[in-house]
């Protein structure tokens, strides 16, 4: 019998019509599924259109059985359950979910439903949305009439049962016609009427759905016989498919399978496999071409052999070579590599290398740079050198690298390759150019001497510094240099210590070619070979005249009094500690402060410039009565420092004293004015008994100053030094608050500041506070008079500034600005340096608005020049700091200071607010001081606010701002938050009249108190 053989279109024409019986079945089972989802529509249909006509014959019911109950019982809940079932019907109110089986009469009095309510919907609105019939809805409606005209009778006879009688007999007859009414023949008539055309709306449904239900099954069987009839069809297109395909391939696919693997593996077919093989199947094709195959592995492995040699040749050649070598081909894979190259790539041998590209086996820039290499070389065709710079471990190297095109049969194939260290040629030829460079721009002056500092080379900066040429310079020595302003002995100890230590560098005097000195930076080297042996001396050297110049002008500026030229108090204190260390035992030393006497009304009635030019008259008459070993220095407004040294005893300091005071007596003409003045002297010794430092010596003079001007001025005064040691414990005050500063026990209390008529908070003073560890809480009045007049009352005093400054910033932070005030004493305003160390502290706390710093100036405190304090609180005020006068009305010179003095704010001394409820000279007081800050446009602060009294005539008086024990004590900046948000205005000062009880008529100006607050 002849075997058939099949093609593969004969398979595909199968594998197509199998597809679209798969199709078709897919097809009819969606329509089986369609069908028995019909049947289910069609029942759930019959049953609902069956429910609706229950609902009319159910409600009919039930509105009979409601209006039966309601006359019988009287219940009201009768008549409302009638009332909502007609609501239901007609659409007016919601349909409870499963309304069929709700039963009315279980429902309870508060006519709670059973179910939730559905929506709202008419019963002939319904019946539509159901799909009725015509005649179905018209028989339905006319059921619908009957029992809308019947359920009218039984309101009529609810109604009756309503009326109201008074007469109990009455009443009974209107419920038995109510009752009659419900159970007579015409009623029962009516629900004739009603339930006649329900019941043919019932049939007519019933029959309707049944037949549709019927279609709805017939439908489906016969798509159910449909797919199983596609079913069986699809199976045998399936068998087929797997028959054709079997005798295409010649054997199953897994035995097809394994024949390939073991052909795969090198394995000859069995002839038996081959014989089993139908004719021209696939596992007779794979047979004979495996029979060709085993023929040219044979040819294969010969090859093989021979080119294993060649590769062994060619690795060994590659190999020796002591570069990096390699053989890329055209689209950079390598495909050679020698040992040396390995070498870069620890951990792989030269097996892990070749295949690789150079993006695979380098870092994206070095890829990138070989692969460009690669591609110019290429490209032109022609070999190139190529230098480069890597790290190799932690240094740079330089490599030169050859590369070369590779042409086979006349077409590029790829390129090779070596590469090799040239890192030490690189750095020796660069080392060569960098000196001849360094040496040619430089822009210092290079001059190179033999050993015998003859010049055998320079450079161009030389020339150009000293004015010589080249040509000029070598062969000189560097005296040819030298100036008349350095003297021999310095060249020669320069020639020194370069000869013993083989260095020297300092700055010293030169001269030009063209006669000009100037002044240069200097350094000196010897130059040594291998052996030790001086090869050359090099000096490099630069002109720094200018900057030497400018050094003398800051010198000159920050050691000499800018009007006068004499000494200022740095240089002062440098002489003194000078002539203190040369001072001996035999010899006295004496320090003189001189304060002028009236100085104050020549700056008043003739102007500063007047006063300028005073003091310089006077000055200059001064330094002609002194020798040139005695000193002269201003150290501030009219105050003058005179060292006498080297004095026999202190009866010649007396005299010398005594021709001073009669210098300055003498009148000054300047202009056409005749000037005089006379001047209080405060005189101390040196050496004394305890040790004495040059700014003690000074302070001891100026209270003795002080002392003379209570005596009653032109006199001098010599200082107690003997009182002084009894003021030890003074010092040891001193010395603790300096070791209370270091070691930070200093804090900060801050007081509020209110508006008294709004309750805004509107700043804080801080207030400085000793936490001792032994005494607990000092206060301030204990220890901050002893460091009144003292330096480190002004060094207290910056930290004070600065603490304000942080706990601002602090509180920026948290969300909270407001303005702190700092009390600061007179003796720290007038220092020298004040404005720069508070422009400091402002730029170092920059995130500060300096408009929140404000300082307080104790107006009881003494400012001895008023011009220079003036000059620096404009200096603080156009950085952004304000000035409050502190305790005004209680110091030196109030009017003056309010006229002089820029400061907006003017804080009323507590004694006058604590006694004006009592003390009627306090109330006047305090009433000037408020007139006069008005007049000159100044804000009040009143401190001393203790009770709401205090507070409520201030406010009277026009005074707002405040503060005391009255508002808040003292607090740690940490508490002053909480404060701020618990603080409440008292009503009193809220309903105040602010001013109410000024009264101001013409020029004369006074206030009165409330009779209720006057003074007695």
């Amino acid at each position: 019998m002849q075997v058939r053989r099949y093609t593969t279109s004969e398979l595909t024409l199968r594998f197509w019509a199998a597809l679209l019986l798969l199709l078709t079945f897919s097809t009819i089972f969606i329509a089986y599924v369609y069908a028995e989802k019909r049947i289910d529509a069609a029942n759930e249909q019959r049953v609902f259109s069956l429910k609706v006509i229950g609902e009319l014959r159910q409600s009919s019911d039930d509105l009979s059985r409601m209006a039966r109950s309601y006359i019988a019982t009287g219940e009201y809940r009768y008549k409302n359950h009638f009332d909502e079932i007609i609501a239901i019907r007609n659409g007016q109110a919601a349909r409870p979910i499963n309304y069929h089986q709700v039963y009315w009469d279980l429902v309870d009095d508060d006519n709670q439903r059973p179910r939730p309510a559905g929506s709202r919907i008419a019963l002939l609105d319904l019946a539509k949305n159901a799909g009725f019939t015509s005649t179905e809805l018209a028989a339905l409606q006319q059921a619908k009439i009957q029992s809308d005209a019947l359920a009218l009778n039984e309101i009529k006879a609810m109604q009756l049962l309503e009326r109201p009688e008074i007469d109990p007999v009455q009443k009974a007859k209107n419920k038995e016609q109510a009752l009659l009414a419900v159970f007579d023949q015409n009623y029962n008539t009516g629900k004739k009427a009603i339930m006649q055309p329900v019941a043919t709306v019932y049939s007519l449904v019933d029959e309707r759905t049944a037949d549709e239900v019927e279609d709805a099954m017939f439908y489906a069987l016969t798509m159910r016989i449909l797919f199983i009839l596609s079913g069986l069809l699809l199976f045998y297109a399936l068998w087929d498919i797997k028959r054709v395909h079997n005798s295409i391939l010649g054997a199953s696919v897994s035995h097809l399978y394994e024949q390939i693997k073991a052909m795969g593996r090198g394995e000859v077919l069995q002839s038996t496999e081959l014989r089993k093989a139908k004719p021209g199947s696939i596992m007779s094709w794979l047979g004979a071409t495996q029979l060709r195959l085993n023929s040219s592995i044979q040819e294969r492995q010969s090859l093989i052999h021979r080119l294993q040699q060649k590769e062994q040749y060619q690795r060994t050649l590659i190999d020796s070579i002591p570069f990096v070598v390699w053989l890329k081909d055209i689209h950079g894979r390598y495909l050679e590599v020698n040992r040396k190259f390995a070498e870069e790539f620890p951990g792989k041998d030269i097996n892990d290398l070749t295949g690789k590209t150079d993006a695979q086996l380098f870092d994206a820039q070095r890829a990138l740079s070989h692969v460009v290499h690669d591609k110019q070389v290429l490209s032109s065709g022609q070999p190139q050198l190529i230098q480069t710079q890597r790290k190799v471990g932690v240094e740079q190297h330089w490599f030169e690298t050859y590369k070369a095109p590779v042409l086979v049969e006349g077409e590029y194939v790829g390129t090779v390759g070596l590469s090799r260290d040239i890192t030490l040629e690189h750095t020796a030829a660069n080392k060569l150019r960098l000196s001849a460079s360094v040496f040619t721009h430089a822009r210092e002056g290079i001059m190179i001497t033999d050993p015998l500092g003859v010049m055998i080379d320079v450079n161009q900066a030389f020339t150009e510094i000293t004015g010589y040429s080249a040509k000029q310079a070598i062969g000189c020595t560097p005296r040819l240099l030298q100036s008349e302003h350095q003297d021999e002995q310095s060249f020669n100890a320069l020639w020194q210590s370069l000869q013993q230590q083989g260095f020297w560098s300092g700055e010293l005097w030169s001269r030009k070619a063209s006669g000009e000195d100037y002044f240069q930076s200097l350094t000196l080297s010897a130059v040594l070979d291998d052996k030790g042996q001086l090869q050359h001396y090099v000096g490099l050297f630069s002109d720094i005249t200018n900057q030497y110049q400018q050094q003398q002008y800051l010198e000159k500026i920050a050691l000499y009094d800018g009007l006068t030229g004499l000494s200022n108090r740095s240089a002062l204190t440098q002489q003194l500690q000078s002539l203190l260390k040369k001072t001996s035992a035999d010899q006295l030393l004496a320090i003189a402060y001189l304060d002028l006497d009236g100085f104050k009304e020549i700056n008043d009635r003739h102007g500063h410039e007047t006063g300028d030019q005073f003091l310089i008259a006077l000055s200059e008459r001064l330094q002609a009565q002194l020798t040139k070993d005695e000193l002269l220095a201003r150290i501030g407004g009219d105050e003058f420092v005179v060292l006498l040294p080297q004095l026999s005893d202190k009866k010649a300091g007396m005299q010398k004293i005594q021709q001073l005071l009669d210098v300055v007596a003498k009148p000054v003409k300047i202009d056409e004015w005749m000037l005089s003045v006379s001047a209080s002297i405060g005189l101390t010794f040196y050496p004394q008994a305890d040790t004495t430092e040059a700014e003690q010596l000074i302070r001891q003079a100026d209270h003795a100053m002080y002392q003379a001007k209570q005596d009653g001025k032109n006199r001098c005064h010599v200082f107690d030094t003997d009182y002084a040691r009894s003021l030890r414990g003074h010092q040891e005050t001193i010395l603790d608050i300096r070791q209370a500063l270091a070691q930070k026990q200093f804090r900060l209390f801050y007081q509020p500041k209110v508006n008294m008529h709004t309750g805004e908070v509107i700043g804080a003073e801080a207030l400085i506070r000793w936490l001792h560890p032994q005494k607990g809480m000092v206060a301030p009045a204990l220890f901050l008079p002893a460091i009144e007049q003292h330096s480190l009352g002004v060094e207290l005093g910056y930290w004070v500034i600065e603490e304000a400054l942080r706990q601002l910033a602090e509180w920026q932070r948290q969300g909270m600005t407001i303005p702190v005030s700092v009390n600061i004493s007179a003796y720290h305003l007038q220092q020298l340096d004040f404005v720069n160390r508070l422009q400091l502290l402002l730029h170092f706390y920059s995130d500060v608005p300096a408009s929140l710093l404000q300082l307080e100036i104790l107006e009881t405190s003494a400012l001895n020049d008023l011009t220079h304090v003036q000059a620096v609180m404009q200096a603080c005020i156009r950085s952004g700091v304000s000035f409050a006068l502190d305790d005004f009305g209680t110091g030196y010179s109030s009017l003056t200071y309010l006229k002089r003095l820029p400061a907006k704010v003017l804080k009323i001394d507590q004694s006058f607010v604590r006694d004006m409820l009592v003390d009627p000279d306090d109330l006047a007081i305090l009433k000037g001081i408020i007139v006069l800050a008005n007049e000159f446009k100044r804000e009040i602060v009143a401190e001393g606010v203790e009770t709401t009294e205090h507070g409520e005539l201030l406010l009277q008086l026009g005074c707002t701002h405040a503060q005391g024990y009255g508002i808040a004590r003292p607090m740690p900046a940490e508490q002053f938050m909480p404060w701020k948000k618990a603080w409440l205005l008292p009503d009193v000062w809220a309903k105040a009249c602010i001013g109410g009880a000024a009264t101001i008529s013409g020029t004369d100006k006074a206030l009165t108190a409330d009779s209720k607050y006057r003074a007695i």
